[in-house]
């Protein structure tokens, strides 16, 4: 952890750093520490409660930038860390959707990756994401089936990070998932002050404007690539938007659509698999993407190849209309 020092004051954002950091200090050390079997071991379950939305977000950011911060590496013994995200109205609409099967393992598809449905991988570690879990519904059945799947969760995942816009206990939830949720790490959530927004602000107006060497990536944009990667893109982009009866604007940009989601998904595998860019470029073609979304996307699409003959069907058939001349 690091030092308080006059340089640092002591601050609510300090401190709320250095106990995420802890946090996941503690899980990959008893991950990987680890020298005979124990009993079941439950996951951490860390609940981020208050400030606006804004605020939420950026502590989510920061909390999966820091869990992403060790690179998987075969050369080194540390675990390898994966992490899934949703919002609570998506966990809502599963758990109704299975709550008459009387069994939580659809649920648990819902944001287990398949290599941790039977139990928790001992050489990677999982974190699942919770956004305002408070939007699950109201209905009583459903509220107590999430209360459960959390307990699930934790048998599963090293770390479930949950959002809530306040404390559990005064939100409109089930007794039984209010208390659950008081039971975890509980972490409150503070609005930025003005004086911490306009340090932002300033931070990134001073890094549009810095050159770095050896980093010109960063500030690149879809025009300033090399044309032959560039017209490639174009054209994937444009096949894959004419095999799905879409618009390249669909694709290119932030619909969160399923029928825009899978193409814009498979249109970054096609990217990835056919040009030399970093998954950082990739991203600017799409909006802005960060290469965490765009790394996100591959594993999801990845996954779903695997699994779907039907999308692998459309993958062939996209291959096919980029041999084709004149596909732009």
């Amino acid at each position: 952890m690091a030092a308080i020092t006059s340089i640092q004051p002591l601050s609510f954002d300090l401190l709320a750093g250095l106990t995420f950091d802890f946090c996941i200090e503690k899980i990959v050390a008893s991950a990987t520490q680890s020298t005979c079997p124990t009993p079941e071991q439950q996951g951490l379950l860390v609940v981020g409660f208050g400030g606006q939305d804004n605020s939420r977000e950026d502590w989510l950011l920061n909390a999966i930038r820091l869990w992403e911060k060790p690179v998987c590496d075969n050369a080194t013994d540390s675990p390898c860390r994966s992490w899934t995200r949703t919002e609570g109205s998506a966990l809502s609409t599963a758990i109704k959707k299975y709550r008459s099967v009387g069994s939580l393992v659809p649920v648990q598809r819902f944001l287990l990756p398949d290599n941790q449905m039977a139990t928790r991988s001992d050489d990677s570690l999982n974190m699942v994401v919770i956004n305002r879990m408070d939007r699950i519904t109201k209905n009583e059945s459903d509220q107590f089936m999430a209360r459960q799947y959390i307990d699930l969760l934790l048998t599963h995942s090293s770390l479930v990070l949950v959002t809530l816009p306040n404390h559990p206990s005064t939100l409109d939830l089930h007794p039984s998932l209010a208390s659950r949720l008081s039971a975890g790490f509980l972490l409150h959530i503070q609005n930025e002050s003005s004086s911490t927004q306009q340090r932002k602000r300033e931070k990134k107006t001073a890094k549009r404007l810095q050159t770095r060497p050896g980093h010109e990536h960063d500030t690149k944009t879809p025009q300033m690539f090399d044309a032959k990667a560039t017209d490639t893109v174009n054209r994937i982009i444009f096949a894959v938007a004419r095999h799905f009866s879409v618009t390249e604007k669909d694709i290119r940009h932030g619909s969160q659509r399923r029928c825009h989601v899978r193409p814009r998904g498979l249109a970054i595998y096609c990217i990835r698999e056919m040009t030399d860019l970093s998954s950082h470029d990739i991203g600017r073609f799409f909006g802005g993407r960060d290469h965490s979304t765009v790394l996100h996307s591959l594993k999801v699409t990845t996954k779903i190849l695997q699994q779907d003959h039907g999308t692998k069907a459309d993958l062939r058939a996209i291959r096919s209309r980029l041999q084709q001349p004149n596909v732009c």
